[in-house]
């Protein structure tokens, strides 16, 4: 008698490959991490004081024995009040990573249709095929931007149930659109040859400083992603959905329950009141990516393409896999994308602390004068 795995696992699961976090450090090697569009600022570092005392009193008063509150309605006040909406139309997720899958298995259906942009973060594709669902993807310009004439088209052919815009857009770092066309998305979307959800993900936000939470009251389809991750707080994860009352209470209704732990719930309240310690570190990082992007357009052979994130996506002359490796071979992770299509010879770089940056620098030109 023998099992075959493969008798009960999907054929839509078997073709998938799972999502790839990156190189850990191996024993006794410190890494430089500029692959995971982290903030390279721990914010314990930042909150000194009272606050640091307020953090630790609120992580000890967790019961732990205890469910977290389900509706993580604390949690949902406060991050509805910095978001300046109702907390009715905020859901608390595990990271933005399980608001895209609860989107996705609220609105799936046999032959339903997913559209996006490529490139773009890869768990809008991964989560739509794990659930059998068809995912169509529109190439960005050359220059990694939105072409709006083919996007509609696409809506139209396609006429999806969800499309999602990554803005900025990752790997890519631009806003690939402005706020005229993701309106027009929208009006595409609600018309008689398309009903979708439009999902902008502004994971990215207080690196871009745009914004489109101020069309939810003037559009239903419109729904709106942030996260904690990207501004220090990465390891609790925790991110949230926006959108109307009426489709906020339709995806809770997909929600695990006690989806948010306790320790997350209780660590993000206390941060968010303390919105100028996060906007302070954001400016930060944001001088650095200028002045990195500076500094790389005096490396010959060397292109980068305009960013408005907290990383930045840059092409090389040679096989970007070789540069990766260079750089590896001298403690900087990035991550390379060169062997995906419409990403030949680009790698992906977060923006770290200024050490970190001229280490990078530094490296980077060592491995492109042993390259060339």
């Amino acid at each position: 008698m023998s099992f075959d795995l493969r008798a009960v696992i999907r054929p839509e699961v078997q073709a998938l490959r799972a999502y790839h976090a990156g190189p850990g450090a191996a024993p006794g090697r410190r890494l430089v991490k500029l692959d995971a569009n982290e903030s390279p600022f721990a914010l314990g570092e930042a909150l000194r004081g009272a606050v640091v005392r307020e953090l630790r009193q609120a992580l000890a008063d967790v019961e732990l024995h205890r469910y977290p509150d389900p509706e993580a309605r604390a949690l949902r006040s406060a991050l509805a009040q910095d978001l300046a909406v109702a907390p009715e139309q905020v859901l608390a997720t595990n990271g933005s990573d399980e608001a895209i899958q609860l989107l996705l298995v609220a609105t799936a259906a046999a032959g339903g249709c997913v559209l996006s942009v490529a490139p773009t973060f890869v768990m809008y594709e991964l989560g739509a095929r794990a659930l059998g669902l068809r995912y169509v993807a529109v190439p960005l310009t050359a220059q990694y931007a939105l072409d709006l004439p083919a996007f509609l088209a696409a809506l139209r052919q396609e006429r999806p149930r969800l499309v999602f815009l990554a803005w900025p857009n990752n790997p890519t770092a631009g806003l690939v659109t402005d706020e005229t066309g993701i309106e027009r998305i929208l009006h595409a979307c609600a018309g008689e040859a398309c009903q979708a959800l439009v999902v902008v993900d502004e994971a990215y936000y207080h690196y871009s400083g745009r914004t489109v939470l101020s069309r939810l009251a003037g559009f239903q389809n419109l729904v709106v992603l942030r996260t904690l991750s990207k501004i220090g707080l990465a390891g609790i994860r925790l991110g949230m959905l926006v959108g109307s009352p009426a489709l906020v209470e339709e995806i809770n209704k997909v929600r695990p329950p006690y989806n948010v732990n306790a320790l997350s719930q209780a660590a993000a309240r206390v941060v968010l009141g303390h919105g100028e310690i996060v906007r302070g570190q954001a400016a930060a990082i944001v001088e650095e990516r200028e002045r990195v992007l500076a500094a790389l357009a005096e490396f010959p052979g060397v292109t980068t393409f305009p960013s408005a994130a907290n990383f930045f996506l840059m092409r090389t002359a040679g096989p970007a896999e070789a540069v990766h490796q260079g750089l590896l071979a001298r403690d900087i992770v990035v991550r390379n994308f060169g062997h995906l299509p419409h990403l030949a010879g680009c790698l992906r770089v977060t923006v770290g602390t200024p050490e970190e940056n001229e280490a990078f620098l530094t490296a980077l030109a060592a491995v492109l004068r042993r390259e060339a």
